[in-house]
């Protein structure tokens, strides 16, 4: 449990340090990927369905756009409606300007999972992950930058 606090606060933390630099969204779009049993960076976007390090903040990968650092390639469609929330949400900061923090993205990203989560819909073929999970800890994080928005005085 420390080291998934950890994780969330080193999270936190640099995605507030991405909201005071001026980088845009598809520079941001480097991907951790996993190859075998190793993680290596990538540049390319996602256009395969992935679940990977469903637990772990950092290098979480769920279909396509859910993950930090990590969205689809333009034009392609998600995994399914949980990916769709994080389609939605990667677009959102995208409008604002790249703002991470924003309350209003923030939280329709929470709504839209809590949605998702209550539709009882499927996930994709071939996912390794729990949906309930995913959401627990993308929430979090969203929960974090709600505080961190509120603080901010962020819209």
């Amino acid at each position: 449990m420390v080291s998934l606090k950890f994780a969330l606060l080193l999270l936190c933390s640099f995605t507030f340090v991405l909201n005071l630099l001026p980088i845009s969204v598809s520079a941001l779009n480097i991907g951790v990927q996993a190859t075998g049993a190793s993680v290596a960076l990538s540049k390319d976007c996602s256009r395969k369905c992935e679940s990977d390090f469903c637990s772990v903040p950092p290098f979480l990968r769920y279909g396509k756009y859910c993950g930090l650092l990590y969205s689809g390639c333009p034009g392609e469609r998600p995994c399914d409606g949980l990916d769709a929330c994080c389609m939605k949400h990667d677009a959102c900061v995208q409008a604002k300007n790249n703002d991470y923090i924003s309350q209003e993205c923030s939280q329709n990203f929470i709504n839209c999972m809590n949605n998702f989560r209550n539709s009882k819909a499927p996930t994709f073929k071939g996912n390794k992950c729990q949906a309930d999970e995913v959401i627990q800890v993308i929430s979090a994080v969203m929960e974090a930058a709600l505080l961190a928005g509120r603080v901010l005085h962020k819209p």
